[in-house]
């Protein structure tokens, strides 16, 4: 009988001891586990997790075998400028407000909002004008963000045969309107260590 008793309390014990573990810490660890998923959504907007991933992606960038070409010769000048513009340095701003400081309407804006998002560092600003490094590997974000859409990509055998200038009509001062340049890349500034992790990655790919 005294046995019984005993088996019967220890069993009592044991099973509060159960359902006080289940209420206690195992519950609220579950519920815990929701809420964290809950406050990342709303710590993060949609955009900046999206912005996140795209970044992370970055690594996984393979050549294309193509290559970005701009399609408004740095080399060129013009005669004739119609405004002096000392705002906001984004191009799809400035295209929106004006289109252009000088009289043509298709050239490369060149305030550099394509250099802030090529993952290679290949893009650089010279004469107001985009020009692509050694480097690119053709992902085409660069295209993605320029509204003039004097940047497009070609085959890399092909580099020499594009022409130069993207204008619709003579109606320019541009000395290099219609004009065929010879591809001329410019090496990017980069340190030799990074130069050979590239080298391993991509090889001589230009």
């Amino acid at each position: 009988m005294i046995l019984t008793v005993v088996f019967l309390i220890l069993f009592f014990i044991l099973s509060g001891l159960l359902i006080l573990f289940v209420f206690s810490v195992f519950i609220p660890s579950v519920n815990q586990s929701k809420t964290t998923d809950n406050l990342q959504t709303f710590l993060f907007a949609e955009d900046e997790v999206q912005s996140h991933k795209k970044h992370s992606s970055v690594n996984k960038l393979r050549d294309t075998g193509l290559r970005a070409v701009v399609k408004c010769s740095s080399q060129k000048t013009f005669s004739n400028q119609r405004l002096q513009y000392n705002d906001l340095r984004d191009c799809r701003v400035f295209n929106a407000m004006y289109e252009t400081e000088f009289d043509c309407l298709w050239q490369c804006v060149g305030f550099g909002s394509c250099v802030s998002v090529c993952p290679q560092q290949a893009i650089i600003i010279e004469n107001n004008t985009a020009v692509i490094l050694t480097g690119c590997i053709g992902c085409g974000r660069c295209i993605e963000i320029c509204p003039k859409n004097v940047i497009e990509l070609v085959p890399k055998e092909s580099l020499d045969s594009v022409i130069r200038c993207c204008a619709d009509s003579g109606d320019t001062s541009c000395s290099d309107y219609k004009k065929i340049r010879k591809a001329e890349i410019p090496e990017r500034n980069i340190s030799k260590i990074t130069k050979l992790c590239y080298n391993l990655f991509y090889g001589n790919k230009g």
